[in-house]
């Protein structure tokens, strides 16, 4: 670390200088030296504090002038992404900041070092970062990671800490996926479980794990909003389940979206289940209780025991959210109305339902053929 760090700003001179191990300012203005300590010891950080807050506030004292050109060639890219992401998470849903902070801290600031300044990094830079991600990840997920980098990059271009944004001479990584053979499977997309594989699921599992596994397949709801229910939001004179909260890392909070907040009808085969839930409950309000006698933290702890069951039924491996899928195809394919099945899964319109699984549901053989046969082309007399 130099001794002397020296700036000059029209008329003021101000070098930083490390006497006694503390910083001291030295300037001259209207032709007058003026020396005083900052009683700030001489380290790394307070130096960062007397150039980002304390000169800046003198230089306007000073002069008026509320453009200071060195700021802008000094902050690191590590400073600004956490002043970032300090607003950023009052902006968006709790665990979205989490995951996307916890994606930066590993894959950008694993790649850039810690002094790298915002202003150096170049396409270039960018570019090899990308491409260093695509032998390791697939294009989706380099794009997602992409994304969060763009956030903090766009965002000093518009507090004008850099000219432009260099991801705008970056193009998107190109897909290098392979065309599937019909023979191929999805292991971790929205694949629907089929009745046999629903039916063997539930004569081998039991306790929590069952009823869990029984509401969402008959609900649709999502893992986050069947931890957070509690018997005040089951109506079974209405038959009606009330969803209206989520619970993300032990903190029960608003639910996806506002067209999350809606009421869930119960179906007679869920009604049973449910009474019978209840009347072996224990006191507790909330309908999931962990092996602490506390509400569940998270759904993980529900995720990870479905995956070793999973496991060793010999079922193929999918996520915990293809119950939902399952419940949403499943209705779809029996005839029910789209626009309930939307409500069920709290859409915002039959479109997002229709798009998102009807292309996902697939008749079995017998179904196919029974169907192939009662079709007659036009033409046939």
């Amino acid at each position: 670390m130099s001794e002397s760090i020296k700036f000059i700003y029209d008329d003021v001179k101000i070098t930083i200088r490390k006497r006694y191990n503390k910083w001291y300012l030295d300037f001259i203005y209207n032709k007058k030296r003026i020396k005083r300590t900052t009683s700030l010891i001489a380290n790394d950080e307070n130096l960062k504090i007397l150039k980002k807050d304390i000169i800046p506030e003198l230089i306007v004292a000073l002069t008026g002038n509320k453009e200071i050109e060195y700021l802008k060639k000094d902050i690191r890219l590590i400073d600004f992404a956490n002043s970032f992401f300090k607003v950023y998470k009052d902006t968006v849903r709790d665990h979205v900041a989490y995951n996307n902070i916890q994606i930066y801290e590993k894959q950008v600031n694993s790649y850039f070092k810690k002094d790298t300044i915002i202003t150096d990094i170049k396409p270039l830079h960018l570019e090899d970062w990308q491409n260093k991600l695509i032998k390791k990840y697939s294009i989706d997920t380099v794009k997602r990671y992409r994304s969060i980098l763009n956030l903090v990059l766009q965002k000093a271009f518009e507090n004008d800490i850099i000219k432009v944004n260099p991801f705008s001479k970056v193009k998107y990584p190109i897909s290098n996926k392979k065309f599937k053979k019909l023979d191929d499977i999805e292991s971790f997309g929205i694949v629907p479980f089929n009745k046999d594989e629903i039916v063997l699921i539930l004569n081998n599992c039991n306790g929590n794990l069952y009823y869990f596994i029984y509401i969402m397949i008959s609900t649709g709801m999502r893992p986050g909003e069947i931890i957070s229910l509690t018997w005040n939001d089951i109506d079974f004179n209405l038959k009606r389940i009330a969803v209206d909260k989520t619970t993300l890392r032990g903190k029960v909070s608003n639910v996806k979206t506002t067209n999350s907040v809606r009421y869930v009808d119960i179906i007679p085969a869920l009604e049973n289940k449910l009474k019978d839930f209840y009347n072996n409950r224990s006191s507790d309000i909330y309908l999931f209780i962990s092996n602490y006698k506390k509400p569940y933290y998270s759904h993980i702890v529900i995720a990870r025991r479905f995956k070793k069951l999973l496991i060793e039924l010999g079922i193929k491996d999918r996520y915990l959210y293809n119950l939902r899928h399952t419940f949403a195809s499943n209705m779809i394919l029996e005839g029910f109305n789209i626009v309930w099945i939307s409500k069920m899964l709290g859409h915002k319109n039959i479109s997002i339902t229709q798009t998102t699984y009807i292309k996902f549901i697939n008749q079995d053989s017998k179904n196919r053929l029974e169907n192939l046969s009662k079709i007659v082309p036009f033409f046939v007399p």
